[in-house]
Order: structure tokens, then C-alpha cells, then sequence
């Protein structure tokens, strides 16, 4: 039968599967139809009657009615319409071949090996389709079904893996956008053309100190900007739409005024979503960075002024030491002569103005290179002064009213001198910054005694605080300037101060029409007068120092013939020079030494240099080493020079002090001098009512830390 069995590929109705389309009609015999079985292959035939099927006649069936003893004989001639199979499967040309299948392939028994008759619409015979023709057509189709199932599924295990690799990715992609959304370290934020804050994370709240919730509708971001930057940042919005969608985010810094805390610097990246029509903006505050920006760039200028005001100071103090010192002896040369009192008054005032000048290089230098911290007794009016003296001219720019309420009397007390005139500094400037632009602008500055306490007021004419602003004045980086203006810690730095004085720092009344600061310090104890030194200028040398062989190294000419005078006309010692440290090693090679004065910087070897070859070659002279210095150049050096157990004289000094320290040092520790104030811890001069300190002379200045002793002038010109 396979030679009837179609192309599955060609099946377009059901005739393509007729086998055969023979057919008998019933008249004829079962001989006959015997006899076409036997010159035909095929298996079942129609019966037919003009044209319309009357049934089905099968050739097993006409074979065992033939093939009995006699079955000719009783079957031969009978009609073949009397011997139809009992039921048979007839469909027509329109019948779905799934139809075909169900009927021909659900028969049961010899029923469902029967050909099926095809006929027509009409019912006239068409054919016959062989079952087994079904069956290969079925399995074909079965077959046909299957592999394209499992094409499909193939097709839909691809599917499948890359619908899990894209939801996948998809999981991924929303864990990196809730990471990078939820916990970015910016603020991240989606705006409308207009600045409103559709969507934002949580640190941007965070960074804006507010909460922006959804359900009350966009929030503007335009109306926390500030409204000089506030048209800029809306110009930059409408610029993004129409930027390339290649192009970099736009980016520039925007201050905003954020309710509570003041003014703050944010830097923004914009960007435009050319898929929502939205900017996408990541925000940071950078307010804190600029001002640490600010704070490197006053470090680096403080290393160039630290440098330059050291280099200076050094410079300005070798001219003044002899000025000073030059001045005392010619004072002393004409004391006796009756015709020169107008000549020794000069020689006061040249002498005086020196010492002030040297008062206010130091303060400078306090300023631009402060000491370590170090609580000492000072004047507390003092202080006040020497500030409003550093700050006169700021004031006199801003045409101020000054007006200093002090009292007559000195206003001691225990403090770091430097540290606490930084206070009054940050006092005074911050009222001059609040009177900018105001009608009126007058400073007033008080101290008012009560009982153990002294009460500082700085009182201005400016704007006032806020009072939202009030309980935050103090903290660090908060600041109601612009931040090109403030940096917020000028009032954080003056609160931790007071306090390590033990005092209080507070605002005792501000308005529209003013601030005032009031600080309140402990009080220290009066020092008891003390009687005045006898003067130690003599008339001729001092025969006890005749063999005495002094080293003076200093590259400054002046200086160190000011020092050599003045060692040889009052203790008449015998005296070399040097330039520099390696001319006086020179000097100590071939010659014996009972003192070496030398100044610090110097050319070639500095003083350093030189007293760590005396340590290593001379360890006896080590002891009778004194340091000269208008300044050591450099905050390094200088803490080098405090912490030495050495002597030290800072320049410019007075003649009094370098010949006490002089006999000290050379004076037999067994023969002291009567008329010589008790010498101190080694290397230092004791100051009367203060701690024994770095020797140098200031009468300007109150602070033990920068004046040693000072003599009135009618002591050290005697009449």
C-alpha cells in the first residue's frame, strides 16, 4: 500500500488519499467480484448504484464465502448486494481530516481495518482511502507535530533562559538602582523643566535637612535657591532640553537657603532624559569642603607669611638691637655731664620706640605662628589693646566708632596670651563684618570688674541674630555669611577657648539694631609691687671679668659690635667676632673661651650647626652657650629653640638684661654677685610675679611670654 501513500507535505484534501476508485454494483455475482479481487491489489471495494454508495465488499469476506466445499455452488451466482459487510465508513470531501482520523481510527475490531469510501457533497463515490494510508498519514503528522513541539521547545527553553537572564538582569539592574538611588553618598533627584522635585532619595532630604513627602505634590527646589543664583540655575534647566543627548552633564555650584541652618553651598550635576522629558540632578553639599579649601589656602598663605613675617621680624629686630643698645650706652657715656640732659632724653625716646617697635613685630609674630598653648600671667586690658591696636585700621576702612571702656588698673589673669587675644580678634571682626552697610557703625568695647570675674562686652550697631540662628552661633561651620565670606568657625573657635579658660562665652542681647558678645573669665590675683632693681650700667668695666674671653657670632655687624661695646665697657672681657658659625669654629680651635654669644640664622653654619659642633668637640663650653635671635625663621626652629636647655636672648634686648645674663654665666657659681637679681632655672632670667621664660625685653607689652623685665627710664639713666 506504501505506493498509495501521499506526501504529507502535498495533503490539500482529501482526495489526495484516494487509493483506488473502483467500484462494483450490486447486481454483479460474488464469482464475478471474485474474479476483479484477483486481477486487483486492493482489499475492499464499493458498491455502487448509479453512482451513489450502497455499501462495501470486502475480498477476505468474498473468499470464505468461495472457499467452502461448496461455496460456488451456493454463493457463485448469488449478487454480491446480498453479501455487504455489515457497516461501512463513508465521508466527504469537506470532512476536517482530524475529523477523517477520529472516525476511521476509532473503530473497533475487523470494523477498523475497513477502507473509508470518499464521496462527495452530492454522495456520489470519489474513492477509496486504505486505513493504513491514515495511519502512516496520522503517525507522519504525529510525527510532524512532535518535532516541531520540540522545536518549540527549544525555542521556548531559549525563551525561557533569556526571559530569566532579562529578569535577571532586570533584578539586577533594580538592585543597582536601589543601591546607587537609596544609598548613594549624593543627593539624587528628578526635576520637571520648571525645578520641581518629582522623586528624590533620602540623602537628599538628609543633605537638605527636610523631608520632601510625595503626597503633598512636587516640592520646588528653585524656591530654596537663593536669588541671585535662583534665574542662573532656571537658565541652566531650559539649557538641558536642548543640549545633545551625547552631551556631559551640565554642573555649576548654587547656594541655598535652607530653613535652620543658614545659607549652603551645593554643587549640582544636571543632566536631560531625553526618554521622560525629566532632568536628573545629583546634588552634594560642599559648603564644609570649600571652607577646608579655604582653610589650605590660608595654611599655605600662612606658610608664606610665616616665612616672610619671620624672615622680616629677623631682619627688623638685628637693626633694632643695636639702635637699642647704642642708644643705652650713649645715655650712659654723657650721664655725667651737665649740658646733655636733652641728648639722654633722645636717646629715651630712640630707645623707647625701638622697644615698641619690637612689641609689635612680636605680636605679629604670635599672630602668624603662635606658640604652644601655655597658661602664663597676662593683662587682660593689655590684650584688648594690643588687638584693637592690630585691628585700627579695619576699623578706620569701615569709618567705625570706637569707643574702649577699661579699667585704670591692669586686669590680670591666667591665660594663653595668644589663644585668648585670637578671641578678641574673632570678636571684633565679627561685629565689623555685621556693620558693613549699615548708617550706623559703632564698636564698643568694655571690661567691667565684678568680684572675682571680668566681664568682656563687644557690642556693635549691625543687624543682629536671628533668633532661629541663636542656639547654633557656636556650632562649627555654621554660618549666615556667604561661604566666599565666612568659613563658621570663628565663634566655634572663640567658644572653645573660653572654655579651656574656665569662662563663658554668650549673646547678652542682639536686634535689628545690634549684637552684643559677652565673655566672662575668671579674675587672677594682683601682683604685690616690687621694689626696682639697682642699675647695673657702670660706670668703668667690672674688674671681676678682666680674663674673661667672649665669642661673639653674628652676621649682623651692628649687633655684634653693640654686644662687644657693651661687654667691654662694663665688664671689660676680651672679645672676638665672627660672621658666621664656621668662622667661629675657627676662632674655637685656636683659642680658649669662656662664653659664646651667637645668633641662629646665620650664612654657611647657622647657630645650630654651630652649637652641635661645640656639643661634639667642646662639651665643657656647651654650658656658656647663649642664643641671640631676632627670630629663628620658622615654627620648627622656634620650637626647637623653646625646648633647648639653653639661654636665649631675644633681639632686640636692652643692655640690662645682656650683661645679667652675661655675669650670670660667667660669675663663679661660689662668688655670686650682691647686687645681681637671683639668677633663675638654667639659661633664664627670673621675671618677677611670672614664669621663668624665653628672655627679651618689651616694657609695651604686659604678657610675661613676650617681655622680660623692664627698667624705668630714670634707673637706666641716672641723673
Amino acid at each position: 500500500m506504501a505506493e498509495f501513500l501521499p506526501n504529507v507535505h502535498s495533503v490539500s484534501d482529501l482526495a489526495d488519499l484516494v487509493a483506488h476508485r473502483t467500484a462494483v454494483r450490486p447486481s454483479l455475482t460474488v464469482s464475478q467480484v471474485y474474479d476483479l479481487f484477483q486481477r486487483q491489489p486492493h482489499e475492499f471495494l464499493a458498491v455502487t448504484d448509479e453512482g451513489l454508495v450502497v455499501g462495501v465488499v470486502s475480498r477476505g469476506h468474498v473468499g470464505f464465502l468461495l472457499g467452502g466445499r461448496f461455496g460456488f455452488a451456493i454463493f457463485g451466482r448469488q449478487s454480491i448486494g446480498l453479501h455487504l459487510l455489515p457497516r461501512y465508513l463513508a465521508v466527504s470531501q469537506s470532512t476536517p481530516l482530524l475529523e477523517v482520523f477520529s472516525a476511521a481510527l476509532s473503530r473497533e475490531g475487523d470494523y477498523f481495518y475497513e477502507d473509508v469510501v470518499l464521496v462527495d457533497e452530492a454522495g456520489i463515490f470519489c474513492g477509496m482511502i486504505p486505513v493504513p494510508t491514515l495511519v502512516q498519514l496520522q503517525t507522519r503528522l504525529i510525527t510532524k507535530q512532535i518535532h516541531l513541539a520540540e522545536r518549540q521547545q527549544v525555542e521556548l527553553q531559549e525563551k525561557n533562559q533569556q526571559l530569566f537572564r532579562h529578569v535577571n538582569e532586570l533584578r539586577q539592574s533594580r538592585g543597582r538602582y536601589e543601591i546607587l538611588f537609596k544609598n548613594s553618598a549624593l543627593g539624587v533627584l528628578l526635576l520637571d523643566r520648571h525645578g520641581l522635585i518629582e522623586t528624590c532619595n533620602e540623602r537628599l532630604e538628609h543633605l537638605l535637612g527636610m523631608e520632601i513627602p510625595a503626597a503633598a505634590g512636587p516640592a520646588s527646589l528653585t524656591d530654596l535657591i537663593s536669588g541671585g543664583d535662583r534665574e542662573r540655575f532656571l537658565d541652566l534647566l531650559h539649557q538641558l532640553e536642548t543640549l545633545p543627548a551625547a552631551a556631559a552633564p551640565a554642573g555649576g555650584e548654587f547656594t541655598l537657603a535652607l530653613p535652620g541652618r543658614g545659607p549652603r553651598l551645593f554643587k549640582f550635576f544636571l543632566s536631560w532624559i531625553q526618554e521622560t522629558g525629566q532632568i536628573c540632578a545629583l546634588v552634594d553639599d560642599i559648603t564644609e569642603q570649600r571652607v577646608l579649601e579655604r582653610r589650605l589656602q590660608q595654611k599655605e598663605k600662612s606658610v608664606l607669611l610665616e616665612s616672610l613675617v619671620g624672615g622680616i621680624a629677623h631682619e627688623i629686630n638685628n637693626k633694632l638691637s643695636p639702635i637699642m643698645g647704642f642708644a643705652e650706652l650713649v645715655a650712659n657715656e654723657v650721664r655725667n655731664v651737665p649740658s646733655t640732659r636733652d641728648l639722654r632724653r633722645y636717646c629715651q625716646i630712640i630707645r623707647d620706640s625701638a622697644m615698641e617697635s619690637a612689641s609689635i613685630i612680636r605680636q605679629l609674630l604670635q599672630l602668624s605662628r603662635p606658640g604652644k598653648a601655655e597658661f602664663t600671667r597676662c593683662d587682660l586690658k593689655q590684650m584688648v589693646q594690643d588687638a584693637v591696636e592690630l585691628l585700627r585700621f579695619r576699623l578706620r576702612e569701615l569709618d567705625c566708632q570706637l569707643q574702649l571702656s577699661l579699667p585704670p588698673h591692669e586686669c590680670p589673669m591666667q591665660a594663653d596670651a595668644a589663644q585668648f587675644k585670637q578671641v578678641i580678634l574673632n570678636l571684633i571682626l565679627n561685629a565689623a563684618d555685621a556693620m558693613e552697610g549699615r548708617p550706623q557703625r559703632r564698636l564698643h568695647v568694655r571690661i567691667i570688674v565684678s568680684g572675682k570675674h571680668y566681664h568682656l562686652l563687644v557690642a556693635d550697631t549691625g543687624h543682629g541674630i536671628k533668633p532661629e540662628h541663636l542656639p547654633r552661633i557656636f556650632d562649627p561651620f555654621f554660618t549666615t555669611k556667604a561661604p566666599d565670606r565666612g568659613t563658621g568657625l570663628g565663634l566655634s573657635v572663640c567658644f572653645s577657648a573660653v572654655k579651656q579658660h574656665e569662662g563663658d562665652i554668650s549673646v547678652s542681647e542682639t536686634s535689628p539694631q545690634g549684637t552684643t558678645f559677652k565673655v566672662t573669665l575668671p579674675a587672677g590675683e594682683v601682683a604685690p609691687a616690687l621694689p626696682a632693681p639697682h642699675a647695673l650700667l657702670s660706670a668703668g668695666a667690672d674688674q671681676a671679668f678682666h680674663d674673661c674671653r667672649v665669642l661673639i657670632a653674628d652676621d649682623e655687624e651692628f649687633v655684634s659690635g653693640m654686644v662687644q661695646e657693651v661687654l667691654r665697657t662694663n665688664l671689660g672681657c676680651q672679645i672676638d667676632k665672627a660672621l658666621d658659625g664656621a668662622k667661629a669654629i675657627e676662632w674655637i680651635n685656636k683659642t680658649e673661651y669662656d662664653l659664646i654669644l651667637s645668633d641662629v640664622r646665620m650664612p654657611k653654619l647657622d647657630g645650630f650647626g654651630l652649637l652641635d659642633w661645640v656639643k661634639n668637640h667642646r662639651p665643657a663650653l656647651a654650658a656658656r652657650f647663649i642664643f641671640m635671635t631676632g627670630d629663628a625663621g620658622s615654627a620648627e626652629l622656634n620650637r626647637k629653640l623653646e625646648t633647648a636647655d639653653l639661654t636665649v636672648l631675644r633681639k632686640p634686648f636692652d643692655i640690662e638684661t645682656l650683661l645679667q645674663t652675661c655675669r650670670r654665666i660667667l660669675r663663679p657659681a661660689a662668688a655670686p654677685a650682691s647686687h645681681l637679681v637671683p639668677p633663675g632655672p638654667a639659661g633664664q632670667i627670673p621675671v618677677p610675679g611670672a614664669m621663668p621664660e624665653i628672655l627679651s625685653a618689651s616694657p609695651s607689652v604686659k604678657c610675661p611670654q613676650l617681655a622680660a623685665s623692664s627698667r624705668p627710664a630714670d634707673q637706666l639713666f641716672p641723673a
